[in-house]
């Protein structure tokens, strides 16, 4: 039954972040008077069809992705059934500024998601957690040279620490090697050079240890506000860091997961979350950082994604005319294929480490 929930749940927030995604290259698209022939949730085969008052809307069988169809995309004729409830304008003849900003779209509609679940998270918190050391926790480090209680966290290593999430982030990340602290003791700023923090191992990852316990802030109205923005700025910053730590060596190819790997998780936190609103909580979260990853990971420059796209439209403005059609097509074909090849790779390990 666990399997069954774990895969129905999985299933659910794919489905919902990528009907998010989509939703905004439609509605700009619509916006601009864009025809639309099909919008998709799912690739490969259909499960279900459906005519909508102005295009199709279908549910595919792979919950890998999905698409919005409009005309004069490569390959995509107006078909003589599409309702003529709206302009039938081909994208290829509306202005470059109003393409680039359809394809950005789906990436940023993707972001404002998790900034409101962020914020929907933040108001139902039993706590906010400021930067505030309030004590020590037994067989701590840090102490040891220099923080002190009390002490307000401002910065570590020069990056400024607005929440709690910054603080526990950068002492995981950072703290495996001496670091520099910016902290506000007794009304004024002293920097505490060469702090340190126990290392720990975790999925052969090295990380500092987080080892002293930080004061509750009140939950006003400006604090909630505040900590939704910022909690939700830094699940921006995890993810470029993280694609970071990944082209510089620091993670290794295993720590590259795909929906195999999320599904694990989402099934140890149903099995693990004490009730069933802890598991929401940790289920919106999870979904949060997910949708930042996907407005992200879109917006890199690659053809066969938005950020590929917004790079070919930019480029045809530059030159006042497009790319030949021929290149194009090959870029985007190329690059899907190398994508696909990723995707089954990343699938196979999940697989692999799952039994």
């Amino acid at each position: 039954m666990n399997t069954v929930i774990t895969i129905l749940v999985t299933l659910v927030m794919f489905g919902f972040l990528i009907a998010v995604h989509e939703l905004g290259h439609y509605l700009v698209a619509r916006l601009f008077h864009v025809g639309i022939i099909e919008y998709s949730i799912g690739m490969g085969p259909a499960i279900h069809t459906w005519e909508g008052k102005n295009n199709d809307f279908s549910i595919r069988a792979l919950p890998i992705g999905g698409y919005v169809r409009m005309v004069g995309e490569p390959g995509e004729e107006l078909p003589e059934n599409l309702p003529k409830a709206i302009g039938k304008t081909s994208i290829n003849d509306v202005s470059v500024w109003k393409r680039m900003l359809i394809v950005l779209a789906g990436p940023f509609t993707n972001l404002v998601i998790s900034f409101l679940l962020m914020f929907v998270l933040v108001t139902t918190s039993s706590h906010l957690a400021s930067t505030t050391v309030a004590s020590f926790q037994e067989n701590n480090v840090s102490s040891q040279y220099g923080l002190q209680a009390e002490d307000t966290i401002l910065k570590v290593n020069g990056r400024t620490i607005h929440c709690f999430p910054d603080l526990s982030y950068a002492v995981m990340m950072d703290g495996v090697k001496p670091v520099d602290i910016l902290v506000e003791r007794n009304g004024s700023e002293v920097l505490l050079e060469g702090v340190r923090f126990a290392p720990s191992e975790e999925d052969g990852l090295t990380l500092g240890t987080f080892d002293f316990y930080v004061h509750e802030k009140p939950k006003t109205v400006w604090n909630l506000i505040y900590e939704s923005f910022w909690q939700g700025w830094n699940s921006i910053y995890v993810t470029l860091d993280s694609f970071r730590q990944l082209f510089t060596g620091r993670f290794g190819l295993e720590a590259l997961g795909g929906p195999v790997a999320i599904g694990e998780q989402v099934g140890n936190v149903i099995k693990q979350s004490p009730s069933f609103l802890d598991t929401l909580r940790y289920l919106g979260s999870m979904t949060a950082l997910i949708s930042v990853s996907l407005g992200i990971m879109n917006l890199l420059p690659i053809p066969a994604l938005d950020g590929g796209r917004f790079v070919i439209y930019a480029i045809e403005g530059i030159r006042r005319k497009p790319l030949p059609k021929k290149v194009e097509t090959a870029m985007t074909a190329g690059t899907m294929i190398l994508l696909f090849i990723l995707m089954a790779l990343v699938f196979l390990k999940d697989l692999i480490h799952l039994f």
